[in-house]
């Protein structure tokens, strides 16, 4: 039950537990200032993602090193 979420879930991770929450309640999901892979491939060799410092959503080649969040279905 566990997944890597797609890259619009990630951003409303972003901006409801992350660094981007609307309710001032800062960091609760404790992210760190990094990017992070989503499940949503642009190409065979890139992938989306969201930059946790800023909220940018972006693409990076499927070969770097990042960081995951998964997240669990309810």
């Amino acid at each position: 039950d566990w997944f890597l979420p797609s890259q619009d879930e990630l951003y409303l991770m972003y901006q409801n537990i992350g660094k981007g929450n609307a309710y001032g309640l800062g960091n609760v999901g404790n992210f760190f200032d990094n990017f992070y892979w989503s499940s949503t491939e642009y190409t065979d060799k890139f992938t989306r993602g969201v930059t946790f410092n800023f909220g940018n959503q972006a693409w990076q080649n499927k070969y770097e090193t990042h960081k995951v969040r998964a997240a669990r279905a309810f």
